[in-house]
């Protein structure tokens, strides 16, 4: 089965079902923005932001694994958002070629569908990887399959037909995310001065605001004192800093460094960034997911920024205007809340 012949397979049936409505039967399932018609009776295995269903042909040792993913913030580009797709789920886990000949078509309402393929090798067992990644309106979302027998393609053309993305949810989720207006905590009778603002709130921000590198820190320094004689008994010192680095494709890299004393802690990880009606959410790959309430975003002159956030337990509500109030203030000349997090991205160098 040649690369190419494939290719030319799948995304015939992949414009095909781009073009023509499809009817959406009781078996039909969804994940994030994808409505979809499983494989009937193969293996279903939910994954943190991914569906994997799978088949195996015990006779034969033929195989096929189709995962579908969540979406996540678009690069700029159909090419562009394949290109990083297949980066992630071709290129580094299978050592695929890094540009594959690639198709692109644009259905009715303005999605792009950009299809590519490679021959890939599992445990010595040679194979296909097949990738489509679905662009339009800031969104992307993609669809892997695995095989290493053409038997498969008329089941996984029958899944990529069935697949209709939901527009309606994602021009909703483009709306930008609302910050409080500019000084929302003035001094009130009976309170200390507060400091005058070391930058502009925006009124509005998009995953674009959020590229970068942002740092946040905390320490603590305990001394200790003999109950008995008084005298100087040990110090205990703690400290750690975190570092998310935020991609315009709304993925992210995470650092932790953490030393107690003698003790040093380091540990990374990766995941996507949602940011949606007034909360951050982190997903994470290995921990739990994170989620924050936007309190305000400040750009400095220097090109600097700060971002206030307060973290909420999964189900919570968000904070309303009057707990805002009582516990958020900008003393320091930026904003702060009780129990909150203030994460600071610096400017960026000056090109030579």
């Amino acid at each position: 089965m040649r690369t190419s012949k494939l290719i030319l397979i799948l995304f015939i049936g992949l414009i095909f079902g781009l073009f023509i409505p499809q009817t959406i039967f009781c078996q039909a399932e969804k994940l994030d923005i994808i409505q979809y018609t499983p494989p009937k009776g193969w293996t279903k295995t939910p994954k943190e932001g991914a569906v994997v269903y799978s088949d195996i042909n015990k006779t034969t040792n033929a195989f096929c694994l189709i995962t579908l993913y969540s979406s996540t913030a678009a690069a700029g580009t159909p090419q562009l958002d394949f290109t990083n797709e297949w980066n992630n789920l071709v290129v580094k886990p299978f050592k695929a070629q890094t540009n594959p000949k690639t198709e692109t078509q644009t259905n009715p309402e303005g999605w792009q569908a950009t299809a590519g393929a490679a021959e890939i090798e599992i445990d010595g067992v040679k194979s296909y990887a097949i990738l489509t990644v679905f662009s339009g309106f800031g969104k992307t979302t993609s669809v892997l399959a695995i095989l290493n027998d053409q038997t498969y393609v008329a089941q996984l053309d029958a899944v990529t037909q069935s697949i209709k993305l939901d527009k309606v949810k994602v021009v909703a989720d483009m709306t930008p995310t609302p910050t409080i207006q500019n000084d929302p905590f003035p001094d009130r009778p009976g309170y200390a001065p507060q400091k005058p603002l070391m930058g502009t709130l925006k009124e509005t921000i998009t995953m674009a605001d959020l590229v970068g590198g942002w740092d946040s820190s905390a320490a603590s320094v305990q001394t200790y004192v003999d109950s008995s004689s008084g005298n100087y008994a040990g110090t205990n010192t703690t400290f750690y800093g975190d570092l998310h680095s935020i991609n315009a494709n709304g993925s992210f890299d995470y650092k932790f460094t953490g030393r107690t004393n003698n003790h040093t802690v380091r540990e990374s990880d990766s995941g996507n960034v949602i940011l949606s009606g007034g909360t951050i959410t982190l997903k994470f790959k290995g921990r739990s997911t994170y989620k924050y309430q936007l309190i305000a975003f400040m750009t400095q002159p220097n090109g600097s920024a700060i971002l206030s956030l307060v973290q909420l337990s999964e189900n919570a509500k968000e904070y309303d205007s009057e707990w805002l109030k009582l516990e958020c203030g900008h003393g320091s000349g930026y904003i702060h809340c009780v129990g909150g997090e203030e994460w600071a991205r610096p400017a960026a160098k000056p090109v030579k």
